[in-house]
C-alpha cells in the first residue's frame, strides 16, 4: 500500500556539532566589550611577554613633543607612561619584537627604546636623543612616517607617508634600502603611503590612498588591487595571525561621512566582515588599531581606545571557516511508489567535502532512515563532495507505518576542515601556579544533543535513538541523554572521549572566573550584545566567559 505524503517541511541545521543556533553567522562578528580615554590616541600594538604570555597594549598618545607611549593592562587599567627620549614629536605608530622593545614612527624620524622606556637609538635627518630631527628625503630621513612594521627577516619597514615610499632599516637604525615611488605604474604608490605590514610567509603588504600593493622582502614588487573609490580611501593597516587585513572605508556602507572598518582576506579580494560605525562609534578616518593573537580587535582614535572581542566560538582560530550550509533544491515523490526523492547541496566555499547524516520528523516523531535504496547509502555518513547537488531515496514505508502526513528532514553535516566532533575556543589563562588551557565557553545540552542526533544521522553504531523512552543511548542501557534533553553523565563523558580532553574542576573553574585578579570575579558586561549570539553576555579581561550557567561545562586541553 502507497504513503501518501501530502506536505514536506524541511528543518535543516547546519551543524559543526556545536549548537544549533550557531550556524546563523557567516562571518566573524565582533562586539564592544570595553573603551577607555586616552589624550590624543594614535598608533596601538597589542604585545603579549613571552615569558609570562599576558597582554598589554601600547598606545602613541600626547600631541606634537608631549608624545608618549602609554601602556594598559586588557581590562583598561594604566600600566605605566613611558617617555620618548628626551625629545619628542608626534609618535604616529609603534610596534614591538618579541623582546619587548619598542620601535616608534615620529614625525620626522625613527626611535627605538628599551621596554622600560631606556634610549637605545633614534635615525633621521639631525635626529639625536636631544633632537627630534627634521624632514628630509634622503636615505634614512623621513617626511611623515605613518607605519612601521617587523618583517620576517626581523628588519624594520616604515611607510615614509609623504616620500611616498617604503624604507628599510636594521634593528640598529641603519638604512638598508628603499622601495616605492610617487606614480602610477606596477611597484609605485598614488598620493602617499599611509602603511605597511608583514604577512605571515613574509610578503609585505603597503597600503596608499588608493589600494593595496604587495612586496617581497627584498621590496620586489608582486601584485596591487585597487577595490572600488567608494570601498577604501587611505587608510591604515593590521593584519592578523590568520592574515585576515583590517583597514578602513569612506562613505562606503553606512553613508556620507562616516567610516567603516573592513577585514579582507589575505588578497585583499573579499569583505570576510566588517565593523560599521555604529558599533565603534567613530565618525572619522584618523584612528589605528590591530589586532590581538586571539583575533580581537583594538581601535585607538578620537581620544580613547576601544576593544572589541570576536564573537566567535565554533568558528575558532587561527584560520576563519566557511560553516557548511545544506540547501534543498528538490523533493519528490515517484508515482505509484513509496520512494522519496530527495535532492540537496552542501555550499562550503572552503571545503571541497562534507560528511552529512540525515533524520526526519513525521508528526513529532522522530525517525531515522534506514531505507535507504537505489545505492544512496553511501552518501550517508560519508565524505562527499560540497557545491553540487546529490540526491538520496529513501523508502519511507518501511521506515514509517504511517499513511499520512507531514515530514520534515533535519540535514546534520560536518566539513572536512574539522577533525574535533566538537569546535571550541581555547585561551590559556597564565595563573599563579601555572597556565590554564580552557574553553571559552560551555558545553550545554543542546551541543550534546547535536553531537547525538549527527552521530546517529551518519549511521554510527556508538549512539542510537530510544523512540519508546525518548531518549538517546549508546544502544544497550546506558542513557547519553534523557526525556528531558540533559545530557547524563554517560553522555558528557562519552563526548569527552571522542574530543581527548577532559572537563575542568569546580577549583579550575574559579581561578579562571577570576583570572588576574585572585578573589574577585573580574567580569563586566558587553556594551552591545553579541550578534547573532548572545555569547558570551560576561567576559573577564582575558575573555572567558565567566556568566553563569545551570547547565554548562568548560574543557580543558592538557
Amino acid at each position: 500500500m502507497n504513503a501518501s505524503i501530502r506536505k514536506f517541511t524541511f528543518f535543516l541545521i547546519s551543524c559543526i556539532l556545536a549548537s544549533s543556533a550557531m550556524h546563523a553567522a557567516e562571518q566573524d562578528n565582533w562586539y564592544l566589550a570595553n573603551e577607555w580615554s586616552v589624550n590624543n590616541s594614535q598608533g596601538v600594538f597589542y604585545h603579549e611577554d613571552n615569558v609570562t604570555g599576558i597582554g598589554q597594549i601600547y598606545v602613541c598618545n600626547g600631541s606634537n613633543t608631549s608624545s608618549r607611549i602609554s601602556v594598559y593592562d586588557m581590562n583598561g587599567s594604566l600600566d605605566r607612561h613611558i617617555t620618548i627620549a628626551s625629545n619628542r614629536y608626534y609618535a604616529y605608530d609603534l610596534v614591538l619584537d618579541q623582546n619587548g622593545t619598542i620601535y616608534i614612527a615620529e614625525e620626522r624620524a625613527v626611535t627605538c627604546l628599551a621596554n622600560d622606556g631606556t634610549f637605545k637609538w633614534r635615525t633621521g635627518k639631525n635626529a639625536s636623543i636631544s633632537n627630534y630631527g627634521s624632514t628630509g628625503s634622503g636615505n634614512g630621513e623621513f617626511n611623515h612616517p605613518k607605519g612601521i612594521t617587523i618583517g620576517n627577516d626581523g628588519n624594520l619597514f616604515v611607510a615614509d607617508l609623504y616620500n611616498k615610499r617604503v624604507q628599510v632599516l636594521d634593528k640598529n637604525g641603519s638604512f638598508l634600502k628603499k622601495f616605492g615611488s610617487s606614480g602610477t605604474a606596477p611597484g609605485q604608490f598614488y598620493n602617499y603611503t599611509y602603511d605597511v605590514e608583514s604577512l605571515s610567509d613574509g610578503t609585505l603588504v603597503v597600503r596608499d590612498y588608493k589600494g593595496f600593493h604587495w612586496f617581497d622582502l627584498n621590496g620586489t614588487f608582486i601584485k596591487r588591487l585597487i577595490p572600488p573609490s567608494s570601498e577604501v580611501q587611505g587608510g591604515y593597516l593590521a593584519v592578523s595571525k590568520s592574515d585576515q587585513i583590517l583597514t578602513y572605508a569612506y562613505k562606503t556602507f553606512s553613508g556620507s561621512g562616516v567610516w567603516d572598518l573592513l577585514v579582507y582576506n589575505s588578497n585583499a579580494e573579499q569583505i570576510v566582515a566588517r565593523l560599521t560605525n555604529n558599533q565603534h562609534h567613530v565618525t572619522e578616518g584618523n584612528w589605528r588599531y590591530c589586532f590581538t593573537h586571539d583575533g580581537d580587535i583594538i581601535i585607538s582614535a578620537n581620544n580613547k581606545v576601544q576593544i572589541f572581542k570576536c564573537a566567535y566560538r565554533t568558528k575558532g582560530l587561527p584560520t576563519p571557516n566557511v560553516i557548511p550550509q545544506p540547501a534543498i533544491r528538490g523533493i519528490s515523490q515517484r508515482t505509484g511508489t513509496n520512494i522519496l526523492d530527495l535532492d540537496f547541496e552542501i555550499l562550503d566555499s572552503d571545503d571541497t567535502t562534507a560528511t552529512v547524516g540525515i533524520l526526519a520528523y513525521a508528526e513529532g516523531t522522530r525517525i531515522v532512515p534506514q531505507a535507504w535504496t537505489d545505492g544512496t547509502q553511501s552518501k550517508i555518513g560519508n565524505p562527499i563532495a560540497t557545491n553540487q547537488v546529490h540526491r538520496v531515496s529513501w523508502d519511507v514505508k518501511q521506515d514509517w507505518s504511517t499513511n499520512t502526513g507531514i515530514i520534515k528532514f533535519e540535514i546534520l553535516c560536518q566539513d572536512a576542515r574539522r577533525t574535533k566532533p566538537v569546535d571550541l575556543h581555547f585561551l590559556t589563562l597564565p595563573l599563579s601556579d601555572g597556565n590554564l588551557t580552557i574553553s571559552r565557553s560551555p558545553l550545554t545540552d543542546s551541543d550534546y544533543q547535536n553531537f547525538f542526533k549527527y552521530q546517529v544521522g551518519i549511521g554510527s553504531n556508538e549512539v542510537a535513538w530510544n523512540a519508546v523512552a525518548n531518549e538517546w543511548t549508546d544502544g544497550n542501557s546506558t542513557t547519553y541523554m534523557n526525556s528531558s534533553n540533559q545530557v547524563t553523565v554517560d553522555g558528557r563523558t562519552y563526548l569527552m572521549s571522542k574530543l581527548g580532553y577532559r572537563y575542568a574542576t569546580s577549583t579550575e573553574l574559579i581561578k579562571a572566573r577570576e583570572a588576574a585578579t585572585p578573589g574577585t570575579t573580574n567580569k563586566w558586561t558587553a556594551i552591545r550584545p553579541i550578534e547573532p549570539r548572545n555569547l558570551p553576555n560576561k567576559v573577564n579581561e582575558y575573555g572567558f566567559d565567566s556568566a553563569a550557567y545551570n547547565r554548562g561545562w568548560w574543557v580543558v586541553k592538557e
